[in-house]
């Protein structure tokens, strides 16, 4: 009688563990992670939506780009950081704005 896990006499580890790496390789590219794009996308969009023009639509195009690389995972991360760069940038020149418009009127006033 013997106890505990049967031995594999191919060199395998048993039930219950991960391959040992190097191993495996999926015949297909796995895709990039596209959360920080689609956060960017939604941003640009609601910017859009808001009305602040050719700004806001920068962004919007660097963001689409982002979403719809499938395989380079440097271009997904490149075109991320243009829309958020370009979203920034709107939304700074926003708040410059209405920190003037705030300005003016406490000053006139």
């Amino acid at each position: 009688m013997s106890y505990g896990p049967p031995h594999d006499p191919y060199g395998g580890q048993g039930p219950g563990y991960p391959p040992p790496p190097g191993h495996f390789h999926s015949p297909y590219p796995v895709p990039p992670p596209k959360g920080g794009a689609i956060a960017a996308l939604v941003v640009s969009v609601l910017l859009v939506i808001s009305c602040y023009g050719i700004f806001a639509a920068v962004g919007l195009i660097f963001s689409i780009m982002a979403v719809s690389e499938q395989y380079d995972h440097e271009k997904v991360s490149r075109f991320t950081r243009y829309a958020w760069i370009a979203n920034g940038v709107v939304i700074g020149l926003l708040v410059l704005f209405f920190v003037g418009i705030i300005v003016f009127a406490v000053l006139t006033s």
